[in-house]
């Protein structure tokens, strides 16, 4: 069986290593890397050569649009992460929101009644915003199409601001949770404080991870978000449970 991840750019990108790791017991099982230029790109490429693909930025969004069957999860994220080629067509999911919710836990934290803010509402926002309801977060989107943020907070009945007004809300948010790319900066470090947890979906860093760190806060990289994704994924592709102890040893998580 044969698999990849499909993105622009994802020659940084940890999980061909990692599902390779995962795959060591399995000598028939094969992870490649593809960088494409567009969601029509990858749902070819998908269909002519391998059984299943995970989908990464910027095309989560696009192949949910073109695939031939998605699940009710990724039909309300409005992305997918995961695709299964059966039969020439694509069966699509979304696994990122357990990434996001599994991280949380692993951190022994929970989202119950916390103010989080999340920044950012792509693919990735997307799956987080939904992880953070189903925790039962009070939440808020921040992002710099505002319009966006409100469509999507609409269906999930949580609120939606202008980047504006970030400062304000990170200084009374308890969870922050940022999908931005990893260079953006736009958080002051005299907004944040050391009793706020963040998590990071970059796991190269970012500058909201540094300040996070500086200030002594309870940092989350993206690292841990790919790793439990992952597991899911794998099971997803396979039937199979994966080889985690060395999918974390690649992470460089748990050491």
């Amino acid at each position: 069986m044969r698999f990849c991840i499909l993105g622009k750019p994802v020659g940084h990108s940890k999980s061909p290593a990692m599902f390779r790791a995962a795959y060591s017991g399995f000598p028939g099982l094969r992870y490649d890397s593809n960088e494409l230029n567009s969601a029509g790109e990858c749902v070819e490429l998908l269909k002519s050569r391998y059984d299943g693909g995970n989908i990464t930025a910027p095309f989560k969004e696009g192949v949910f649009r073109l695939a031939d069957e998605t699940s009710e999860t990724a039909n309300i994220i409005g992305a997918v992460n995961t695709v299964i080629v059966s039969r020439n067509r694509i069966i699509a999911d979304n696994c990122d929101h357990y990434g996001v919710s599994e991280s949380f836990r692993e951190f022994n934290v929970s989202l119950k009644g916390k103010s989080c803010l999340l920044l950012g509402v792509g693919g990735a926002g997307k799956a987080a915003a939904y992880a953070v309801n189903q925790a039962g977060g009070r939440l808020t989107i921040v992002n710099r199409t505002v319009e966006k943020a409100e469509d999507f907070a609409k269906k999930l009945n949580c609120n939606a601001a202008p980047l504006n007004d970030l400062d304000r809300l990170l200084k009374t948010s308890e969870v922050i949770i940022n999908t931005l790319y990893s260079e953006i900066d736009v958080v002051d470090k005299s907004s944040l404080n050391p009793n706020q947890i963040v998590l990071d979906a970059s796991y190269i860093g970012s500058p909201l991870l540094n300040k996070a760190k500086e200030l002594k806060c309870l940092t989350i990289d993206g690292r841990y978000w790919v790793y439990h994704q992952a597991v899911y994924c794998f099971f997803k592709f396979t039937g199979l449970k994966p080889d985690t102890e060395a999918m974390k040893k690649v992470m460089g998580i748990y050491m």
